[in-house]
């Protein structure tokens, strides 16, 4: 990305991950601040929130990559496949967050106690 309208392109995506870039940042402080509370879930949502906060910069930055890869040339029908492949990994990457913040939910949970009836 030596290019200014390459870079131009990357500000501009980059732009919208700021508030989750700002969340993740707040979030990893918080986890890291409660590890020896709950260290099995905080190391799960570390991993989501931290996956969260690489997807900030590695999307913007592939988006740039491959948008000017695919329009650089006369062969834009060949390329604009990589649009739809980079999606759908970044959609299921996007998934794997969630699934690591959903364990996070429930990791070192006790089970309840067995309810005595009443007479």
């Amino acid at each position: 990305m030596n290019n200014p309208v390459e870079l131009r392109v990357f500000f501009s995506m980059f732009a919208m991950h700021l508030p989750t870039l700002v969340i993740c940042l707040v979030a990893g402080v918080i986890i890291l601040l409660r590890w020896r509370q709950a260290p099995t879930a905080s190391l799960w949502a570390l991993l989501g929130f931290g996956l969260a906060l690489v997807l900030c910069f590695a999307m913007p930055i592939g988006q740039a990559v491959l948008q000017f890869w695919v329009f650089q040339s006369g062969a834009r029908e060949v390329r604009m496949w990589a649009f739809t492949a980079f999606s759908i990994m970044g959609s299921v990457l996007h998934a794997v967050v969630y699934a690591f913040l959903l364990v996070a939910i429930f990791a070192g949970r006790s089970k309840p106690a067995a309810a005595v009836p009443l007479p």
